[in-house]
């Protein structure tokens, strides 16, 4: 301490010297860390571009402006398909404004099917939505998942009653709430679900339509979906015969039925055939025990065809209605 107090100044001037001298030695160490860093950087930069002037294709440019047109087309082509792929215009809407949106798209879906004279499964069918039909409080996820589905299926709908398919036989979606869950219908659901592909920004709901048509009506109904902006892509499709409906039974027709009158289609027993008799003596080619010839029997009198003019078209070819059902999934972009 006696050294200390005689020697101040040079003791504070060795303290500060070494304070500078460990600053300087943390800078150092931080400066060659950059350093290092920075010449990591321009050995990747110089290894890039010796990568670029060793391929085939220079960057030039001539084919940095190809690359820029190329750009440019495919962003047109983006902007194009985002307009095919426009989310139905869904209400935003709860609790009693759902109910009143609810009821007013089912009468508006039930009024395009008598216009379009589609017949329906029911008078109150409600489109997959029975779970919702007559509820008053909704459980959790109804919004805004359900009022997107009835625009999805209003805009569908709408499509098929265009193309005047008879009858609307079925039509399923994807449980998305809790009361779909709950419920005991299960002809309104599909065994899809809702997907979501985060890396193209897209929203992907299945549906599954039942009708019967003719051949002309269906290649309407799909002319319909592929003319669609709202994404509607038909991935798959069945079709068969539709079923026919009976014929009433005419009487006599029916040779099964009890008490039916029914016609005979055998062939009548021949006559049984006429003893042998003497032919009587001197009879000029006759021989004994030979019965003559019958006569040779009357020709028919040839009666002329008439031909008989009507102004009802003939049916060549009668086409049988069909029995489709679409699988269709509406694809719409997240933003």
């Amino acid at each position: 301490m006696l050294w200390i107090k005689r020697n101040l100044f040079l003791t504070l001037g060795g303290l500060v010297a070494a304070l500078l001298l460990g600053a300087g030695i943390v800078y150092f160490l931080g400066a060659k860390s950059k350093n290092d860093k920075l010449e990591e950087d321009i050995a990747q930069t110089t290894n890039t571009l010796n990568t670029l002037y060793n391929a085939p294709v220079f960057p030039g440019a001539t084919n940095i402006d190809t690359a820029r047109r190329e750009t440019e087309k495919l962003r047109a082509a983006v902007a194009q398909m985002q307009k095919l792929f426009t989310p139905v215009p869904a209400e935003k809407v709860t609790g009693l404004a759902f109910r009143s949106y609810r009821d007013n798209t089912l009468a508006e879906l039930h009024h395009l099917a008598d216009q379009a004279r589609t017949t329906l499964p029911s008078k109150t069918y409600a489109f997959s939505f029975q779970a919702q039909k007559d509820k008053v409080d909704f459980k959790e996820g109804t919004f805004p998942a359900i009022p997107q589905q009835m625009a999805e299926v209003k805009a569908m709908c709408k499509i098929l009653f265009d193309a005047h398919v008879d009858p609307l036989l079925n039509l399923r979606r994807s449980r998305v709430s809790k009361d779909d869950e709950e419920s005991s219908a299960a002809t309104d659901y599909l065994s899809l679900k809702i997907e979501t592909n985060s890396a193209m920004d897209t929203v992907t709901s299945p549906y599954e339509v039942t009708f019967n048509c003719l051949s002309s009506d269906l290649a309407a109904t799909l002319q319909g979906f592929m003319g669609s902006p709202h994404g509607f892509v038909v991935k798959a499709f069945q079709v068969e015969p539709a079923a026919e409906p009976a014929a009433p039974a005419l009487p006599g027709t029916n040779p099964r039925a009890p008490g039916t009158p029914t016609t005979s289609t055998q062939t009548p027993a021949p006559p049984p055939p006429r003893p042998l008799r003497p032919s009587p003596a001197g009879a000029p080619g006759a021989a004994v025990g030979q019965v003559p010839p019958p006569p040779p029997p009357a020709l028919a009198a040839t009666v002329p065809l008439k031909t008989v003019s009507s102004d009802k078209p003939i049916i060549l070819l009668k086409e049988r209605r069909l029995k489709v059902t679409l699988l269709v999934y509406v694809i719409k972009t997240l933003k």
